[in-house]
């Protein structure tokens, strides 16, 4: 046996192990998509700004699935409070945690004087499509998944040849 024969087979066992390895970590590239995929809640931010809010106390936010439709509070556990004043407004931002992926929502804003009145915007109606599962992401975990399985199953073969 020379020199080279031995050197190379000796170098066998440390790329059969690297590939497993990095097969490996692809694989759980595609669970950690997966996951991600269907277990990260789906939600809107709903932000907007004030010029001046004279005598405003804060603001409600209402979601339709129409946008004549009926709308409901969004906040009912947590009145926006006013930040800005009668010479300054300031930038609001709401998460609305209730939506459901592949929908499409409208939002309407109000606001809550002082003396109980309340300003609706309904002319400044927000329209936002929550995204679904994606092409892209569903293709990149597929990719991820066979890369892992084709490099753990190279690595299986070639062990196996030993």
């Amino acid at each position: 046996m020379t020199v080279q024969e031995s050197a190379g087979t000796a170098q066998r066992p440390r790329s059969t192990s690297l590939l497993l390895g990095i097969g490996a970590l692809w694989l759980l590239l595609a669970g950690a998509l997966i996951v991600y995929q269907f277990f990260s809640p789906a939600r809107v931010e709903i932000t907007w700004e004030t010029a001046t809010e004279q005598n405003t106390v804060g603001f409600n936010l209402y979601r339709s699935v129409t946008a004549d439709g009926a709308f409901t509070l969004v906040n009912q556990d947590q009145f926006i409070p006013s930040e800005g004043s009668a010479v300054s407004g300031a930038s609001y931002a709401y998460t609305d945690n209730g939506v459901t992926p592949g929908q499409t929502y409208y939002y309407v804003l109000e606001e809550i004087e002082a003396d109980g009145s309340s300003i609706r915007y309904e002319d400044d109606l927000f329209e936002y499509e929550v995204p679904g599962r994606t092409w892209w992401l569903i293709a990149l975990t597929i990719a991820s998944a066979v890369v892992g399985l084709g490099m753990m199953a190279m690595a299986l073969k070639e062990r196996n040849q030993r």
